[in-house]
């Protein structure tokens, strides 16, 4: 809801409240989760250099507990950090990641990756 508002610094003190006690419980996942929501934070509050690390750190957890919905979010995070930083081209190929994690999944947010990709990079060639 404070994301929505545009009331960041409250929402990430909230998050990271989060973070702290998903740690306590030795929750991996919502760890994972909450490093992401963290980052995206920063990330429309314009600190990609925050948003950056704390996307990796959530795509490092993901990757070690073997959670491909949480990897893609943090792809997502990562490339679209890569974007504002004006790098389409690596943007692209985390997006791309993503994608494919998405689809492998069969997760909702697939189609709406596969449309941000395609007005980055273009449509993909017909088969």
């Amino acid at each position: 809801m404070r994301r929505q508002t545009g009331d960041y610094l409250p929402a990430v003190r909230a998050l990271e409240q989060a973070l702290a006690i998903y740690r306590d419980l030795g929750s991996r996942g919502g760890e994972a989760e909450a490093l992401n929501a963290i980052g995206t934070l920063h990330r429309v509050s314009g600190d990609l250099a925050q948003a950056e690390g704390y996307h990796q750190q959530a795509l490092d957890l993901a990757r070690a507990i073997a959670n491909s919905w949480d990897e893609a979010h943090a792809l997502v995070g990562l490339g679209r950090c890569a974007l504002a930083a004006s790098h389409a081209t690596k943007a692209a190929a985390l997006l791309h990641q993503a994608l494919e994690i998405f689809n492998r999944i069969g997760a909702a947010e697939a189609p709406d990756l596969r449309a941000e990709l395609d007005a980055l990079t273009g449509p993909p060639p017909a088969q």
